[in-house]
């Protein structure tokens, strides 16, 4: 049964990665309350001797510098949470590696240096490839040892307990896939957009004014985003010299309007809209996770395009943005939103997908079209890999969220006019990327060993 709230999936938190970023912070965090409740209770008369040590396995290791997973773990251990960590301080971590800092408490202070985080490069022991062990120790004796696994999206799990599941509300309307969702959707006599939104209520334990409210904050949080990267020139930081380039393409949509380049406008302006917000991510500024932070340019440039060009009212987008949330809940559940575990097909797939979703319920798509829609622009990134030049997400990631939306919305085309049943369904779909993420080497699952990531400084380069 799906469970995943609205605000679960999409999460306000700094680029540039979510499950490199935004799950370690939380994971950190949560450590860190939980060695508050050990001291609390603990009868040492003096705070010295203690220290922390972190390890990261798998993925994390292998792209945790390029992704600043050190820097989020420490602002967790600090106690900062994602959404209201301070981004300028937060991106000027450890940048003197020998730096000592403190970790207070309230009676105790905690020595915490870089070098306390370790980087296991080593073939990883765990089941998921994004692994985290916090170690808190006193004269070198464990005290406090927790494992986590930061899933994707900024989801994250502790071993033996599914954190995101504790004491959770149930659903209204319970479904595990397309198919059972449509058939309670029958049963409701309700529309998808009423539907979903009846059990957002019952997930996240708010009114109908409420959930509406906080749907409207992530629109906002995305609209700045894409502001913010359409207003900016310049170098990204990580050192592969990556140029912006949002504001350029978006000057050139409005010299091929004035053109009466109408086709090459709109797409140009889409571009423009994903590049911006991947590169506020690229450049570890506040994003949304949609569903996560690497695909996190598609919808806000979807919805940048339909509420700035098209003029569609915000309760309308809104409601769409339910509707895309419904395919993402459903992709993870199912399958993953994690490039670490299934590959970018995981990532820019699942978003491109949801954004499709969103463009076939705002043209008055019934839930058959949406379901098409979402099928189509899924089917059309089976198999990409996630090979980030230096564990950055900056290529090919940005220009993927920029070819995510537009793929989205040619998916909403191609499946506005159909009349015969598609031969593959969503969720058919969904099982397919499920099987091909599998199958793919972990060479290709965010580690940086191959693909472009691979090919990148070789010879004619």
């Amino acid at each position: 049964m799906i469970t995943t709230s609205f605000f679960e999936l999409f999460k306000i938190g700094p680029g540039p990665s979510s499950s490199h970023t935004v799950g370690p912070m939380r994971a950190a965090n949560r450590f860190r309350r939980n060695i508050w409740k050990f001291l609390q209770k603990t009868q040492e008369p003096t705070n010295k001797g203690f220290n922390i040590r972190v390890e990261l396995y798998g993925a994390l290791a292998a792209t945790g510098h390029g992704h600043g997973t050190h820097r989020a773990i420490f602002a967790g251990l600090l106690g900062q949470e994602p959404k209201m960590v301070d981004i300028e301080q937060l991106n000027h971590y450890f940048e003197e590696p020998q730096k000592k800092y403190t970790i207070p408490f309230k009676n105790w202070n905690i020595p915490f240096e870089e070098n306390d985080i370790f980087f296991d490069y080593s073939p990883s022991k765990y089941w998921h490839p994004n692994t985290l062990k916090f170690v808190l120790l006193k004269d070198h004796n464990t005290l406090l040892e927790e494992v986590y696994f930061s899933i994707g999206g900024g989801f994250i799990e502790k071993e033996g307990i599914k954190i995101e599941m504790l004491n959770k509300p149930l659903p209204k309307y319970p479904y595990s896939n397309f198919a059972e969702l449509v058939a309670q959707l029958e049963k409701s006599n309700l529309s998808i957009d009423d539907f979903l939104l009846e059990n957002e209520i019952a997930l996240s334990e708010r009114s109908t004014e409420g959930v509406l409210k906080g749907i409207q904050e992530i629109m906002e949080v995305m609209h700045q985003s894409v502001l913010g990267g359409l207003s900016k020139e310049g170098i990204l930081p990580g050192g592969l010299n990556v140029s912006r380039r949002a504001k350029s393409m978006y000057e050139n949509a409005l010299k091929m309007e004035s053109q009466k380049r109408y086709g090459d406008a709109f797409f140009a302006r889409l571009n423009a809209y994903a590049l911006a917000t991947s590169e506020e991510n690229a450049d570890g500024q506040m994003v949304v996770t949609a569903p996560t932070n690497g695909a996190a340019g598609i919808i806000p440039a979807c919805l940048e395009y339909l509420k700035n060009d098209c003029k569609m009212p915000d309760a309308l987008l809104q409601r769409g943005l339910l509707v895309a949330g419904m395919i993402g809940y459903i992709v993870k559940e199912n399958a993953s939103i994690s490039g670490a575990e299934l590959g970018c097909q995981a990532e820019v797939g699942s978003a491109a997908a949801m954004a499709a979703a969103l463009f076939s319920f705002v043209y008055g798509g019934d839930i058959h079209q949406i379901s098409s829609a979402a099928e189509i622009a899924m089917e059309h990134h089976l198999g990409m890999t996630c090979d980030p030049i230096k564990g950055l997400v900056q290529v090919p990631c940005i220009e993927r969220n920029a070819n995510g939306a537009i793929k989205a919305y040619n998916a909403y085309l191609l499946a506005s006019t159909r009349t015969s049943k598609p031969l593959i369904s969503f969720d058919q779909v969904v099982e397919a990327m499920r099987q091909t993420g599998n199958d793919l080497s972990s060479k290709y699952k965010e580690t940086a060993r191959g693909g472009l990531a691979a090919t990148y400084g070789m010879p004619g380069s």
